[in-house]
């Protein structure tokens, strides 16, 4: 009985103990290695290291004004040059001196342009949702990961350094979306404060970048606050209640914000800062994996807070939920989770599918082929993951 009791109290102050260091980070976190945002991997075989297309015929011209729908949706032209701007970043996060020039060039380009100027309202309704995340998705975080690369390759001009570093602090500031005041009071988020949503956790990725390129403290500790409220208000079954309401796209936003999240982490760590263990009376990272890969094998269990359909978009039946195989806005945190915690329950009953194919069905035979992928290839699409996760989420 007394080891019983004594088991409990450690596990208690363990627990405890992880949320109280977690408390410390968030108030007292400093940058460590200024501009490094993503470190440049020593071993590069999971990365791409050479230019595949031509500078010419893939320029990335500047797109001025961000203008995005006012219902469901953002702003395509940004998400079409983020995918001709990987192009140079993906190889530059690879090392490669050519493909770094022209990620310097093309962001200077868009900075003198004055580039993802936001004209829309500032008032919470839906275009400033979309505008918003617009220009965190597609533009500020992909662009300033994308720079820190740049920056450990090759030498930058002062004047210039000094041009591209105002632009992005204007773009992030313009853009903030961090919703630190609101809770929502309907639904079945009700309770849950609105700086756990993906869009704020969006936002605050590009703060937290800002700051380490920035060298600001406080900038790179904004994130924190979001980063908790998405742990600490996630349900007991590791649901996300403002994701999973969003009928055949609740899965598609859990493992949204998840990635969204595993990004946070992977920045803190790379500052010198872990917070994967950050737990809350049982609420953890582990806790959300668990969720995902028990939905794979009873889809059903999400059906009872999908079927809120709140702004689903292109996917209203909540009973068939939208996960495509390919993209690692669905699968990135996957890769930073299990190159981590390879050992856990979550990861082993992965590699325990992966034995038996055959008798999985088509969720499982996803989530299991991304992680029999880690390590081999990389997406053709990875906005939300911000850089290339094969290549700067494993270790």
């Amino acid at each position: 009985m007394k080891k019983v009791l004594v088991f409990l109290l450690l596990g208690f102050f363990f627990l405890t103990n992880s949320y109280a260091e977690f408390k410390i980070i968030k108030k007292k976190a400093s940058v460590n290695k200024s501009e490094i945002i993503f470190p440049i991997p020593k071993k590069l075989n999971r990365c791409q290291t050479k230019l595949y297309v031509s500078p010419e015929i893939y320029e990335v011209k500047p797109v001025l004004k961000v203008s995005a729908p006012k219902g469901y949706g953002l702003d395509d032209r940004y998400d079409y040059a983020l995918g001709r701007f990987s192009n140079f970043s993906f190889p530059c996060s690879g090392g490669d001196p050519v493909s770094c020039k022209l990620v310097k060039k093309t962001i200077l380009e868009w900075a003198k342009a004055d580039a993802a100027k936001r004209t829309g309202p500032s008032d919470g309704e839906g275009r400033h949702w979309n505008d918003t995340l617009t220009v965190n998705l597609y533009v500020s975080s992909p662009m300033m990961a994308a720079y820190s690369f740049a920056k450990q390759v090759i030498d930058i001009p002062e004047a210039e350094d000094e041009i591209i570093k105002k632009w992005f602090k204007k773009i992030v500031k313009k853009n903030k979306h961090l919703m630190y005041t609101k809770t929502y009071d309907y639904g079945g988020a009700r309770g849950t404060p609105k700086r756990a949503h993906n869009h704020a956790l969006s936002s605050a990725v590009a703060h937290m970048e800002l700051g380490v390129l920035l060298n600001d403290n406080k900038l790179f500790r904004k994130a924190f606050k979001n980063y908790e409220a998405a742990i600490k208000h996630q349900r007991k079954d590791g649901s996300l209640p403002i994701e999973v309401r969003r009928g055949g796209r609740a899965m598609f936003y859990q493992g949204r914000a998840m990635t969204a999240l595993a990004v946070i982490a992977i920045i803190s760590e790379n500052q010198g800062y872990n917070i994967w263990d950050l737990d809350f009376k049982g609420k953890n990272y582990h806790n959300l994996v668990k969720f995902f890969i028990d939905f794979t094998e009873n889809n059903e269990i999400v059906f009872k807070y999908s079927k809120e359909n709140r702004w689903p978009g292109p996917a209203k039946n909540y009973k068939v939920q939208d996960l495509k195989s390919n993209t690692g806005s669905h699968w990135g945190w996957l890769y930073a989770y299990a190159s981590r915690f390879p050992d856990h329950e979550n990861i082993q009953r992965l590699k325990r599918w992966s034995k038996n194919k055959s008798e999985l069905n088509s969720y499982q035979s996803n989530i299991v082929n991304q992680y029999l992928n880690i390590g081999k290839k990389g997406f053709g699409s990875a906005s939300w993951t911000v850089v290339e996760p094969n290549c700067h989420f494993t270790k």
